[in-house]
């Protein structure tokens, strides 16, 4: 038996044995309540005894004994019996006309039955309790004897306990029934979440946590859900942080050997020269100086696409809404276009729900690689709009990109002119960069390309989060 069991076994007993104690501590108070009832009872019969006395001693003095007759005849359906004998003990009236016993001194006593359970059993039957006063009437001694039969006493008592122990009995039953199947309803999705806790803990952060229906867990497992979610997103960021910082440092020694190439050689040609040639030596600082700048735009690159990656898994993005067009308004005018005519095509203004300065940076990373290498004399942006979703479109006429490369611009370093990018300051992570901003957004990127007639990159994006 595991713990969770013996957990709820030892709740359900201590439950039964709390129930039990109060049933024992009810039935002492019972036993106790049939004596003191017993004890009101005798009470109740001295005073009774005094009114007969008040009621019969007239009669008693005019020895009118037919009265005296008639007056106990009126106490024959009574439970309370009375009967009146003479000086000599010889019964002249009796509210019982069969009655022929003698008369009970005994019964004249302050003592009652003991407080036990043989008390109450069914030997009360022809017991009584009762008194005996001895009065005097016109110089003549009487007794009056007025009894009640415990049998009927405790019939009364007992036929009201009976119905309380059956009450306290249903209700008893009732309880342990609700206990148990409470403790059933709750103790079965309880161990299918622990059980899952405990997965998650050894490590299986895929573990499926059912939501039960049960109110008082449902809140529980939704927490431990979200819990369990937001470590295992903390887990891929670390592993993704990880692997980029491993493929940091494998990209920037790949990539960064070509520029430190140059600016030893020019160091060395500085060195050789001497300072004989100082247009020599300018220009082996101009090229230390444009390649140090590369490393730099390299290193800022490679920085700007792995916390891109990672943020991919982060629920807390920098979102608002933002009207669209003039994000792209605002790249147009502020990119150098060197004389290439930029049309804007736009039909309404389009609400977005996304990161402001990424998605310049997305359109402008397009724009500069349309603007140096595609050669065209007019780029054209295109935005419209369909159902939930905005298209954006950067379009050019210029000489176009080849069907072998198509597939592959998106990746990192990857050059189509690898020679010209360098010459013009690339790094060969714009295009990687742009991608993962527009799947950051939930959105799609894609190019088509013919040779001589130009290119078109269109970027298709959620309106809403």
């Amino acid at each position: 038996m595991n713990r969770r069991d013996k957990f709820w076994i030892s709740n359900l007993l201590r439950f039964t044995g709390i129930v039990l104690l109060f049933g024992l501590i009810f039935l002492y108070n019972i036993i106790h309540f049939n004596h003191s009832y017993m004890t009101e009872e005798y009470d109740e019969l001295k005073v009774f005894q005094k009114q007969i006395e008040w009621a019969v001693k007239p009669y008693l003095e005019q020895n009118d004994i037919q009265t005296i007759k008639n007056y106990c005849n009126e106490f024959t359906e009574k439970s309370i019996k009375i009967r009146i004998f003479d000086k000599n003990k010889t019964l002249i009236a009796s509210s019982n006309m069969s009655d022929t016993e003698p008369l009970r001194e005994n019964c004249n006593t302050e003592k009652l039955p003991p407080t036990s359970f043989q008390s109450y059993r069914a030997s009360t039957k022809n017991k009584m309790i009762g008194i005996v006063k001895e009065i005097t009437a016109h110089n003549t001694h009487y007794y009056i004897e007025i009894t009640i039969s415990e049998e009927d006493v405790m019939k009364s008592i007992l036929a009201a306990q009976a119905n309380l122990f059956i009450f306290i009995f249903c209700a008893f039953v009732f309880f342990i029934c609700g206990y148990i199947y409470i403790l059933q309803k709750i103790r079965r999705p309880f161990n299918k979440l622990q059980d899952s806790v405990i997965k998650i803990a050894n490590g299986a952060l895929d573990t499926e946590i059912e939501i039960p229906k049960l109110a008082v867990l449902e809140e529980l497992a939704i927490a431990v859900k979200k819990m369990a979610q937001r470590l295992k997103n903390q887990i891929l960021r670390l592993k993704l942080l990880e692997e980029y910082k491993n493929d940091f440092i494998q990209n920037l020694s790949h990539e960064i050997k070509t520029p430190i190439t140059a600016i030893n050689s020019a160091i060395e040609l500085i060195e050789e020269n001497k300072n004989s040639d100082k247009t020599l030596n300018k220009e082996c600082f101009n090229i230390i100086q444009f390649q140090v700048n590369a490393i730099n735009s390299l290193v800022n690159d490679i920085l700007s696409l792995a916390e891109l990656t990672v943020e991919k898994t982060d629920e807390h993005k920098n979102f608002k809404n933002f009207i669209l067009n003039d994000a792209i308004k605002e790249v147009i005018n502020y990119t150098p276009a060197n004389g290439i005519k930029i049309n804007f095509k736009q039909n309404k203004n389009i609400s977005l729900y996304g990161d402001y300065e990424l998605i310049k940076r997305a359109v402008t990373n397009l724009l500069v690689n349309a603007i140096k290498y595609s050669k065209s004399d007019v780029i054209e942006f295109i935005i419209t709009q369909e159902d939930k979703t905005v298209k954006i479109q950067i379009k050019d006429y210029g000489i176009g990109i080849a069907e072998e490369h198509l597939p592959f611009i998106f990746e990192r370093f990857y050059r189509i002119d690898k020679a010209r990018s360098r010459k013009n300051g690339g790094t060969g992570l714009g295009l990687a960069i742009t991608k993962n901003i527009i799947e950051l957004h939930n959105g799609k990127i894609s190019v088509e390309s013919e040779l001589g007639k130009g290119t078109t990159f269109t970027i298709t994006l959620p309106l809403e989060a």
